[in-house]
């Protein structure tokens, strides 16, 4: 029996399922959080830090109204942000925005200090990493659904809601980027219509960041077939 599926847009009220949303698309392919390596002495987890994160509007990569959830049974299994990206700021957290993050984590001026001066080592501050450059007018970002609730078809809905809501908003062209390695997600974003058109290696994060990073592959989709573009 099928189960019965619907889409609605994210509330206040969903920020704590949405936190384990976002933790759990941060995992792959190493099943391993970003987070954690900032957030390492602090005293406060991923999951916390991520609530923090949307209860102040500090993400670049998409805040509580931008993201859509599926539900099955009337129950929430999986989400994912689509939004208008920033054209100033690529890097995950809004700076700005840190000062309420720590008031909402209750830090030290010690702990923001830690925090701030390993964030700036990571994402460098003001720089504009190029391969976070969005060439898409509408970014789909924190694609996850709950681990007990896989394989059963509900990403590929609930990315398909979220490109009609590209649509209706009038966008050209979705965009979403996958680390290499995470094949799952290449699949499903395959299977319903998204192409890559530019890959950043390994040798790129070595020469630019001095890091081992298998590197991202970005897709992109046409929203309007109206539309030519070079880039999809």
């Amino acid at each position: 029996m099928l189960a019965t599926l619907s889409t609605r847009k994210a509330t206040i009220a969903d920020i704590p399922f949405l936190a384990q949303i976002e933790y759990e698309a941060s995992l792959p392919p190493f099943d391993h959080c970003f987070w954690e390596d900032l957030l390492e002495g602090t005293g406060t987890t991923a999951l916390q830090f991520i609530e923090a994160e949307l209860r102040t509007d500090a993400s670049n990569w998409g805040n509580v109204e931008d993201f859509l959830i599926l539900e099955a049974e009337g129950q929430p299994v999986a989400a994912a942000a689509g939004y208008v990206p920033d054209t100033e700021d690529y890097c995950p957290l809004r700076l700005s925005h840190l000062e309420a993050i720590a008031h909402e984590l209750k830090w030290s001026r010690e702990t923001l200090s830690i925090f701030r001066d390993r964030y700036l080592a990571l994402w460098g501050g003001d720089v504009r990493p190029f391969f976070l450059t969005p060439q898409a007018t509408w970014i789909i970002e924190n694609v996850a659904v709950l681990p007990e609730a896989r394989g059963r078809g509900f990403g590929k809905a609930l990315l398909r809601a979220l490109i009609e809501e590209g649509r209706s908003q009038q966008h050209s062209f979705a965009g979403i980027m996958v680390i290499n390695g995470n094949d799952i997600a290449r699949h499903t974003y395959e299977s319903i219509g998204f192409k890559p058109y530019q890959t950043f290696h390994a040798d790129y994060f070595l020469e630019q960041f001095n890091i081992q990073f298998p590197g991202v592959t970005k897709f992109g989709l046409r929203l309007n077939e109206q539309e030519k573009s070079d880039v999809f």
